[in-house]
């Protein structure tokens, strides 16, 4: 990835990705990937979090100050891993007066699979769903949505796929490992990329090209991506 000539050579961006068991932090630097770490964080998030972004910006020689913008993953993902991780990244936003950017869960996924081909990215939801989205990724530019991203419960699997497949002779796949067992039996010929949680690298890619173009959001203004429908009910609806 080339640096765009408004954009600094040397800039720098810091990404984080919190929206599962595995959080992640990742730094580039004119597009360049620098480095990037991960972490089972247990019930400590937000401090697993800020102290993997320390040692990482340490071993570069760099402190948060320092860095130009700050990118997130935005998700689907866990509610409350994904609403501290965004926190977090808006607070930093807002306190240094950094440029803040958002990047979605199937975005950072499909952003370090081959370019070109129709990829289904496929996330854990709750235990008897997935979110998925069918994704095209692209040599230095942002992936490109092939669908609506969905929230599908196992017994639907089927349905939607026979709705959103895209016509194409290669068909490729970046997800947890328990969505090939359900998807196999519907998409035997995929070609599958495992993964804990979405890359913080994905993350860091997608972000630089977002901060190139200049599509950053304000940080009082940036939610978390929620697709997963409400598990409380009110019967008779609103106003009973």
């Amino acid at each position: 990835m080339k640096p765009s000539p408004s954009e600094p050579v040397g800039a720098t961006l810091l990404a984080l990705e919190a929206t599962s068991t595995v959080c992640g932090v990742a730094v580039v630097r004119g597009g360049a990937l620098l480095g990037s770490v991960r972490v089972a964080h247990g019930l400590n998030l937000s401090g697993n979090l800020l102290h993997a972004t320390e040692w990482l910006l340490a071993r570069h020689a760099l402190c948060l100050a320092q860095v130009d913008a700050l990118a997130v993953d935005v998700g689907p993902g866990a509610f409350t891993a994904l609403k501290i991780g965004v926190m977090i990244a808006k607070t930093w936003a807002h306190a240094l007066g950094k440029p803040l950017i958002a990047v979605n869960a199937f975005e950072a996924c499909a952003a370090l699979m081959p370019a070109a081909i129709p990829t289904l990215v496929a996330l854990p939801a709750r235990r008897d769903a997935l979110y998925l989205q069918w994704m095209l990724p692209a040599t230095d530019a942002l992936p490109t949505p092939f669908s609506e991203h969905a929230f599908v419960v196992r017994s639907a699997l089927g349905a939607w796929l026979q709705a959103h497949t895209p016509d194409a002779s290669t068909l490729q796949a970046v997800g947890v490992p328990h969505a090939r067992a359900w998807l196999e039996p519907y998409l035997p010929n995929l070609h599958w990329r495992f993964v804990e949680s979405p890359p913080p690298e994905g993350v860091a890619q997608v972000g630089w090209l977002r901060f190139q173009q200049g599509e950053t959001v304000h940080p009082f203004s940036l939610t978390p991506l929620y697709i997963q429908p409400p598990a409380i009910h009110l019967k008779g609806g609103v106003g009973g």
